[in-house]
């Protein structure tokens, strides 16, 4: 992922980008170091956007980006064969991959899900350089947003919780007290 916008930048445009060692970004793959946390597709994309903008315009396009991945029926460029499609609703590895998982019937060793990530990466880069390009010649919009849920999870918990994703992906009940007593006074 990182070789694909930074290393095209590099061949493009030389320095910076062919200063920076793509390799340190190999321990974002399973959601950094196999933890399942952040899509290890998205913080490559994220950091080459704080390259090239402002920060102002760097919170907007990662937000964008963040809530578009939520959003997106990966994989969406399939060159190794048909993959099953699903929506992540999270940007959390461990939450987009389950759900594939489940959906797909295949598992983490499997040939599929290799073909997944690797369409997700090439999606993520796509709709990166896109949304640059658009916001270079001044036609970028924003056009996706947090699920809904996370303005009523907010609503509550906002003064004690921090984040803008898909809250019931992990939290089914909105309200279960055994999971608000540790948090809330």
């Amino acid at each position: 992922m990182a070789d694909g916008l930074f290393g095209l930048a590099a061949d493009e445009q030389g320095y910076p980008f062919n200063q920076v060692p793509t390799h340190a970004y190999w321990s974002q793959r399973g959601g950094v170091a196999g933890w399942g946390s952040i899509c290890g597709a998205i913080t490559p994309a994220a950091v080459f956007i704080s390259y090239v903008t402002d920060e102002e315009t760097q919170m907007e396009l990662v937000n964008e980006l963040m809530a578009w991945y939520q959003q997106a029926p990966f994989p969406i460029y399939q060159p190794d064969g048909e993959v099953l499609q699903t929506v992540a609703d999270s940007t959390l590895c461990h939450v987009s991959v389950t759900k594939w998982h489940h959906a797909s019937g295949h598992d983490k060793q499997s040939q599929e899900k290799k073909w997944r990530c690797g369409g997700l990466s090439a999606d993520v880069a796509k709709f990166t350089v896109q949304m640059l390009n658009d916001y270079a010649d001044g036609k970028f919009e924003s056009k996706y947003k947090p699920a809904a849920i996370v303005g009523e999870c907010q609503s509550c918990h906002s003064p004690l919780t921090q984040g803008k994703d898909n809250c019931v992906m992990c939290h089914t009940d909105p309200q279960p007290a055994d999971l608000h007593e540790p948090f809330m006074p």
